[in-house]
């Protein structure tokens, strides 16, 4: 049976943060800092404040959560900012 850490990616294309094992708030940390050099970022975190972390920061930063699945820790695929004309 695969484990957590055999789980497919998300979104190949993306640049993969794997913030597991990683306290609140590096996660997120490491999550700004890669959107700043990659328009898409997977995130994989397994710090329980991870889901509300990253919602918060999507909507500070106006960023996009564009898939996210929960098998046995946080997946996410984020993109850039939200066109403010949309």
């Amino acid at each position: 049976m695969p484990t957590a850490h055999d789980a497919p990616r998300l979104e190949v294309s993306a640049f993969l943060v794997d913030a597991r094992g990683k306290p609140c708030p590096v996660p997120i940390i490491e999550l700004a800092k890669a959107l700043r050099l990659h328009p898409r970022v997977e995130l994989w975190a397994d710090d329980p404040a991870a889901a509300g972390d990253l919602k918060t920061f999507c909507e500070a930063t106006r960023r996009v959560t564009e898939q996210v699945d929960r098998a046995g820790f946080l997946r996410a695929v984020v993109r850039g900012h939200v066109d403010p004309a949309s």
